[in-house]
């Protein structure tokens, strides 16, 4: 199990990194407290789902989530529009968590693992001495 104390320095860290990197991104009316209060619900929830090490899957799909949801609250917060440039960001995490579901179900769909086992063991050894 992960000792508390790194999951939460992580966390706190990786908040404060994207709080400021928001802060700088957004219009001035947009200030770092406001950005901390749409942000913190998706850092707790994100350490602890990281720190009872629950699937990748899981994970991905809640921060995605949660990261949409913090971005229209910040969308709703400040007085000006955001960028289209950001909601764009905004958005790239959800769908490239649904891309990569998407794949990983094909993948195991079509038998994709077991085909790749398969040619393995069917290939031989290289002749020695070439």
């Amino acid at each position: 199990m992960r000792h508390p104390l790194d999951t939460a320095v992580m966390s706190v860290a990786l908040g404060m990194m994207a709080a400021m990197l928001i802060d700088a991104l957004t219009p001035k009316e947009l200030t770092v407290y406001m950005i901390v209060a749409a942000l913190a619900p998706t850092v707790v929830i994100g350490a602890a789902i990281y720190h009872l090490r629950l699937p990748l899957a899981d994970l991905s799909i809640t921060l995605a989530v949660l990261w949409l949801v913090s971005v229209m609250a910040m969308e709703w917060m400040t007085p000006k529009p955001l960028s289209h440039y950001y909601i764009a960001a905004a958005v790239a995490p959800a769908i490239l968590v649904g891309g990569w579901l998407h794949g990983r179900a094909m993948w195991r769909r079509r038998g994709g693992a077991k085909k790749m086992m398969a040619a393995r063991e069917r290939l031989e050894p290289p002749a020695p001495g070439l």
